[in-house]
């Protein structure tokens, strides 16, 4: 779940990929999203996860919060052809008559090359009401690169930030820097990894759009999180 920074008030949900393994059990993503990569296979299976979460939600559309966001992570592989674009008109198509948000999350572990099909997904998507997220913010080699050459509409400050809050001076000058960086690019901001209530008390005082983190709950199931958060 993402929640209002204000309210706490569920606002939205990123989507996660896990691999249930019928021998080996639940497999995390950091031991197969690398391969999957590398393979060129996270295409057709970032594919069939916004197949699920469509077909799932969209007969669940009334009861979403109003602009409800939903965060899905992609690579650079997705941006070789504009078959990222159609997935998404078909995603938004599903729900029309309602106020939802898609928004891509740009992953670093592969790096993005600007180019002209790459400034073209961007412009298309946005075209189509897309926002583009830049995940775990300040830990990647190119975060900076990419806000100069893309348009970015939110960051999502990663978390090995936001557990220095609390720890030493040092920590927390640069956790105002990163937070004022964001807001002098006027950009949407998310705290990521809000994993303790002082944590979160702390975030107030900088007024950020959303909180994300197991404070506020866990990865679930579709069936599980829409059984607690959509009543």
């Amino acid at each position: 779940p993402v929640v209002s920074g204000n309210t706490n008030d569920l606002t939205g949900c990123e989507v996660l990929m896990r691999w249930r393994h019928p021998q080996m059990g639940m497999i995390a993503p950091n031991q197969f999203i690398p391969l999957a990569e590398e393979s060129g296979l996270i295409v057709p299976m970032t594919q069939d996860l916004m197949a699920q979460v469509r077909d799932y939600f969209a007969p669940l559309a009334e009861r979403l919060p109003y602009n409800f966001h939903f965060g899905i992570n992609i690579s650079a592989s997705h941006f070789k052809d504009l078959s990222l674009v159609e997935d998404c008109r078909q995603f938004l198509a599903a729900f029309k008559g309602y106020k939802i948000q898609l928004v891509l999350e740009l992953t670093e572990r592969q790096l993005i090359v600007p180019s002209e099909m790459t400034y073209r997904i961007f412009h298309e998507l946005h075209e189509l009401g897309v926002l583009i997220a830049l995940d775990d913010f300040g830990t990647g080699h190119s975060s900076l690169a990419y806000l100069r050459e893309f348009h970015i509409d939110i960051l999502k400050i990663d978390q090995s930030f936001i557990r220095m809050i609390g720890s030493d001076a040092l920590s927390g000058h640069i956790v105002d820097n990163v937070i004022d960086l964001a807001k002098r690019l006027q950009m949407v901001t998310v705290a990521e990894g809000v994993e303790t209530q002082e944590q979160a008390e702390h975030l107030k005082q900088y007024n950020l759009d959303f909180l994300q983190g197991y404070l506020f709950g866990r990865p679930e199931d579709l069936k599980i999180f829409s059984d607690k958060w959509l009543l």
